[in-house]
């Protein structure tokens, strides 16, 4: 059984991938699943080539998560907040964020824009996301992630 885990397991909260392999039994897998369940989200992918997207999604997109929580503080500190309350209020908005993307079922792309108002502060924030190339971005990261784990050479599309 061939598994991936990602950073947050060490609070019970990640994420762990599995292929089972050619010489895995279903008790293998069984035996697999109970003990990484309890880790976070446990998931048996249908091709171990699968396991390299896995790894760039999954296993580094954690230090991605990091980054936006401290570029949010950052943001919150230059307007005036304490460091660690613009912390702490980044971490908890992107952790109710994605836990409405995993139990509401809404595309999250529509979430976002049940946020949006007209002419409203949002709005003008994801306009600016965007203008700055922010999906195309995220997307590249994890894509180079992919693709060095994969050992490809990377490509620079700029």
């Amino acid at each position: 059984m061939r598994t991936l885990p990602n950073t947050p397991v060490k609070i019970r909260s990640g994420v762990v991938v599995a292929y089972p392999g050619t010489h895995c039994t279903a008790e293998h897998t069984a035996l697999c699943k109970s003990l990484m369940e309890p880790l976070g989200l446990f998931s048996i992918l249908p091709t171990e080539n699968l396991i390299d997207v896995a790894s760039g999604l999954c296993g580094s997109s954690p230090a991605f998560m990091f980054m936006m929580v401290d570029a949010m503080a950052d943001a919150g500190v230059r307007m005036g907040l304490p460091r660690k309350v613009a912390a702490s209020l980044a971490a908890k908005t992107m952790e109710g964020s994605a836990k409405m993307v995993l139990e509401c079922d809404e595309h999250p792309l529509q979430l976002a824009n049940n946020v949006c108002s007209p002419g409203g502060t949002t709005i003008e924030g994801v306009y600016r996301l965007n203008r700055a190339g922010f999906k195309g971005t995220v997307m590249d990261a994890v894509i180079g992630a992919v693709e060095k784990t994969q050992g490809k050479e990377m490509r620079y599309n700029y």
